[in-house]
């Protein structure tokens, strides 16, 4: 069956599937649904937004970007989540751009294109692989992680949570706010440990 032109991928399993579902909400964001400590976003003040929205809400209108004209240390910017050695490790990342995104920032992956070998390793590098670029327009990303000496690969949707009253990101973000690369490999490593709150308390060399 044909997809409608403005269909946008919506994750079965990390995030609400709607925004009546409470306990999916509450589950992606905490253990158990259960607020860690005081201090962190209750579950009820939070609502699950794609990228392009929170984009052009809170850079008047701008296009959602993963990385824009670069990444530095100093884009990494942590929310409301204690969080601050993945967020450093995400620093060091970005310093090379082929840990980022394969060393050819911009590449899209075209099936009819005939690519030597070192392209083509180019192409399924980094934690963001230029081979998987093209999913991007309908809300679909594919992020590749190192864990327990394994790549694994990370599905998900666009959306990250954002605060209902003020329309603002929570959690980690970068400091262009119409690039995404920070909240989204935040969420992607949210997801293979369960949880956001799973992420409270680290160390930074694990992250890297």
């Amino acid at each position: 069956m044909k997809k409608k032109d403005n269909y946008e991928y919506v994750d079965p399993d990390f995030g609400p599937k709607d925004d009546n579902d409470v306990e999916g909400n509450k589950c992606c964001l905490y253990r158990n649904g259960v607020l860690p400590q005081k201090g962190y976003p209750e579950p009820e003040d939070i609502k699950w937004v794609h990228s392009k929205v929170v984009a052009a809400q809170e850079s008047s209108g701008a296009k959602c970007q993963f990385v824009d004209d670069g990444a530095s240390s100093n884009d990494c910017l942590q929310g409301s989540l204690g969080d601050c050695w993945l967020i450093s490790a995400m620093g060091v990342c970005a310093g090379r751009d082929e840990l980022l995104m394969g060393g050819r920032r911009g590449m899209e992956y075209d099936p009819n294109m005939i690519v030597d070998k070192e392209i083509a390793m180019l192409m399924c590098n980094g934690i963001y692989p230029p081979i998987f670029h093209k999913f991007r327009a309908r809300g679909l990303y594919i992020l590749r992680i190192f864990k327990n000496f394994n790549w694994i690969y990370i599905l998900m949707d666009d959306r990250v949570p954002i605060d209902k009253k003020k329309g603002t990101q929570v959690f980690g973000r970068a400091k262009n706010p119409h690039e995404m690369w920070v909240a989204l490999i935040e969420k992607a490593y949210a997801k293979l440990h369960g949880c956001y709150g799973n992420l409270i308390s680290g160390y930074i060399d694990e992250g890297v």
